[in-house]
């Protein structure tokens, strides 16, 4: 798995508009996709305190690595296998994006020694995400879909700013966004993120009646509120030392109607 996931990141061209990201097709070979696939949870099966809802739809669900499902899960070969490619893999995607590493993180953070985890998710029909950015202790963000109905909505979209202040908003009016790049989610798929504070990402209304499973993996910099934690994830964290650009909450309006979606 780790030698098929880094031919294709060495493979894969970075787009720069309107922020450093890639997206991959066929991110694993086929034959491990379909052992992880075979163990993955489905939405009615997860339940209890364990899990969390990020949003009021409760439209997607989420297990981090200190819950029970997270924990059984990890005790199957190919899920280990899985986030120990992952992070194996994070030198190349450190080289990969270096130039853009070194452009928009602040110098001293550059050669921070960057935390690996994972998070698992499944959202059902009427799951829907405004434009956003993601907590800022994320160097790299990446999403890898292992099952998706393309057909029926859900698609990620790259969004880009038209005006913004001296900071950027963490959830900016829809006003103030553009689609530059719609991608349809198919079984397989991976969208890697530069987590600079302008990285915009939504997802169109899924209408799917399949459950979309995916990973949320990330390479962090290391802080006391790490974001394995329940609390730690819906308190989100927008503190930023990192990053040479700053990122803020201008509308508590927005953000309530972001996580009531």
């Amino acid at each position: 798995m780790l030698e098929f996931i880094k031919k294709k990141i060495l493979d894969s061209k970075i787009h720069t508009n309107p922020y450093p990201y890639i997206f991959i097709k066929n991110f694993i070979d086929r034959k491990d996709l379909k052992k992880i696939n075979g163990i993955l949870p489905s939405y009615k099966s997860l339940c209890g305190k364990n899990v969390m809802y990020q949003s009021k739809s409760k439209t997607k669900k989420t297990i981090l690595p200190s819950s029970k499902f997270y924990k059984k899960l990890n005790k199957n070969k190919i899920f280990i296998k899985f986030n120990i490619a992952l992070k194996k893999i994070m030198p190349i995607f450190l080289k990969k994006f270096n130039k853009y590493i070194k452009l928009h993180v602040n110098k001293e953070y550059i050669n921070s020694k960057l935390i690996y985890h994972s998070s698992y998710s499944v959202m059902t029909n009427g799951y829907i995400k405004s434009p956003h950015t993601d907590r800022r202790d994320h160097l790299i963000t990446i999403i890898f879909y292992a099952d998706s109905d393309f057909k029926n909505g859900g698609d990620i979209l790259i969004n880009k700013i038209k005006n913004h202040k001296k900071n950027y908003d963490i959830f900016p009016d829809k006003k103030n966004i553009l689609v530059k790049k719609r991608y349809k989610i198919f079984a397989n798929s991976c969208l890697i993120i530069l987590n600079v504070p302008w990285a915009y990402h939504s997802v169109s209304r899924y209408f799917g009646n399949k459950d979309r499973k995916y990973f949320y993996c990330v390479y962090d910099f290391p802080i006391k509120k790490k974001g394995t934690v329940i609390e730690n994830r819906k308190g989100g964290f927008n503190e930023n030392n990192f990053w040479k650009k700053k990122v803020e909450l201008f509308s508590s309006e927005r953000k309530s109607n972001f996580l009531s979606e």
